[in-house]
């Protein structure tokens, strides 16, 4: 039996990881990025680089999806030269992206009315973890849809889950980026204060990062918030701050109370707006860091709009590892 035509949009870090990962795993496919460059690495796997999403989707059984948020899978799949306009009858729709819920079930239907499928089919897991196939993926959608597609999906994942309808698979991963969202600002706060009280930040990162308190995703990142390696963003501060977002219009739409949640969406969206969006979610460690006014520490490039300080700050702008820094190496994790 013949293998699935692919057509994949968006090749960031995560969708650029994940069609590599099917092209060596030797389907068919085209790609399309806005920025055209990205796809040449997938070319030399043997992916046909299209010009467009329409010229992408014009020979595919299924369109794959990972892209920043529900308005540009809009208009990667509806807009001018839109993949739909030119997806065969009967193709698939493949959203990996992180899109509220309701997106996902308004999507699931509208693909319905051209004769399409949808599922939202969510990851969860690094750009190291999409390269490798060892994503995890969660899926909401048409159980028939879900099984034409389950091979693709368990090329790219080591766990793949169905979990019901439409949105159900967004859902899940509001649920799940929910959690990151609420530690890495708890973990920030807990590094200043422990080196306010006189504790070594080196011993504080090692130690929590191998305690039975931390998560894989709080050990991955210890070691980037000591060697403050920002710049190497596996999970963008600006996208975390936009899924707490989400997470908090559906706890409104639910009528569930996430006081947890609403602190931490303000220390990202405070954050974001200093100019650490671009970096590493880990980032959120510098702006704590002002808050405390511990200015001896470097602010991370790119900085705020008047150099590289919040107003008041003595430290220089720039990265580097501050005094005291321990080496410990970044390691992959969840």
């Amino acid at each position: 039996m013949a293998r699935e035509r692919i057509a994949f949009i968006g090749l960031g870090g995560m969708g650029g990881g994940m069609a590599a990962r099917l092209a060596e795993s030797g389907y068919d496919m085209a790609v399309y990025n806005r920025t055209r460059a990205k796809g040449e690495p997938l070319a030399e796997l043997g992916a046909r680089v299209a010009d467009s999403p329409a010229d992408a989707a014009r020979d595919a059984d299924v369109v794959m999806l990972s892209l920043a948020d529900q308005h540009v899978v809009t208009t990667m799949l509806y807009g001018p030269e839109g993949a739909v306009s030119a997806l065969p009858a009967g193709g698939r729709i493949v959203d990996m992206s992180t899109v509220p819920p309701s997106f996902a079930r308004q999507l699931g239907a509208k693909a319905a009315e051209t004769g399409h499928s949808a599922l939202d089919a969510c990851v969860l897991g690094a750009p190291q973890h999409a390269r490798t196939g060892e994503l995890r993926v969660m899926v909401g959608g048409e159980e028939a849809a879900f099984d034409g597609v389950r091979p693709i999906l368990e090329t790219i994942g080591k766990e793949v889950v169905y979990l019901g309808v439409n949105g159900l698979g967004a859902s899940m991963k509001l649920v799940l980026n929910m959690l990151m969202g609420v530690q890495m600002p708890a973990l920030a706060e807990a590094v200043v204060l422990g080196e306010r009280a006189g504790l070594p930040r080196d011993k504080i990162l090692e130690m929590i990062a191998k305690s039975g308190y931390s998560s894989p995703v709080m050990s991955f990142r210890c070691p980037m918030m000591a060697e403050r390696t920002f710049g190497r963003a596996a999970f963008k501060l600006s996208l975390m701050r936009k899924d707490m977002m989400l997470v908090l219009e559906q706890a409104q739409e639910l009528s569930v109370p996430l006081p947890v949640t609403e602190s931490a969406y303000a220390m990202l969206t405070a954050a974001k707006q200093q100019g650490l969006g671009d970096l590493d979610v880990s980032a959120i460690l510098a702006f704590q860091e002002r808050l405390a006014g511990m200015n001896d520490y470097p602010w991370p490039e790119p900085g705020p709009p008047d150099g590289g300080r919040l107003p008041g700050a003595s430290g220089p702008p720039g990265g580097g590892r501050p005094p005291g820094a321990s080496g410990l190496s970044v390691r992959p994790g969840a």
